[in-house]
């Protein structure tokens, strides 16, 4: 699986004069564009400042979710003639595709720890221990994004209308996620409904690990744990049902 994740992302930049440095640079110029944005353009939200290091967290992580899940929409039409000549499990080429964007937001996260570091250097926040439990939250997101991964996947390949239902579905998602606002702006009736939404905790723990600095709730650990589980689960039971025409579909 690292051998075909490596080769995922020399594809990706094969001809580029700057290859891996897009991870970087990317991300900074979100950042740059974020902070120009909401400091001469719009006025930032008065209950969460800086709002374009809180905007930039939740969108660099979402990059991953949504990248990932599309990425993996395609993987086995795109790797169909390496499925059917080798002897690699199909459930590893779904998880190559999580892989190489784990490993973008990896090479990014450069970019979201400076920008920290320089708030905190204007005195805008306060690090403090709850960072460390920022990675812990993306691999228990990653292992969710994996498992819905292998059932889109697998859906894909025999349904081609999977991969445009998926993008919508993503674009509204992105607006109910607490990404843009953080979740006690949410009116208190409307809160148990953030439970539907899976991704929710995970961006919930990550407003709280990566700008709040508060430690994630028991609770919250509890349902995010479950929520990969339940994720990993439906990917199996999906994708087992649908392997064995995986191939000759691809």
């Amino acid at each position: 699986m690292a051998a075909l994740t490596r080769r995922e992302l020399a594809a990706r930049y094969r001809g580029g004069v700057l290859g891996f440095f897009w991870s970087l640079l990317n991300p900074l110029l979100l950042l740059g564009v974020y902070a120009t944005v909401f400091r001469l353009v719009f006025a930032p939200r008065s209950d969460v400042r800086p709002y374009a290091l809180f905007l930039f967290g939740g969108v660099l992580v979402w990059s991953f979710v949504s990248s990932g899940l599309l990425d993996a929409a395609e993987t086995f039409r795109a790797n169909g003639p390496l499925l059917r000549k080798t002897t690699v499990f199909p459930e590893v080429f779904p998880g190559v595709a999580v892989a190489a964007r784990l490993s973008h937001l990896a090479l990014a996260l450069p970019v979201l720890a400076a920008a920290i570091a320089f708030a905190a250097w204007r005195g805008s926040v306060a690090p403090g221990p709850a960072l460390v439990e920022f990675p812990l939250v993306v691999f228990l997101l990653a292992v969710t994004v994996w498992g819905l991964a292998l059932a889109v996947s697998s859906l894909s390949v025999h349904f081609g209308d999977v991969r445009d239902l998926l993008a919508n579905l993503l674009t509204l998602a992105f607006f109910v996620t607490p990404i843009l606002y953080p979740v006690g702006s949410v009116p208190e009736r409307f809160r148990p409904l953030l439970r539907i939404n899976p991704f929710s905790s995970f961006f919930a723990a990550i407003q709280e690990t990566v700008f709040f600095f508060r430690p994630v709730a028991p609770i919250e650990w509890l349902w995010m744990l479950a929520t990969a589980s339940a994720a990993v689960l439906l990917g199996c039971s999906v994708f087992d049902r649908l392997r064995e025409s995986i191939a000759e579909q691809a």
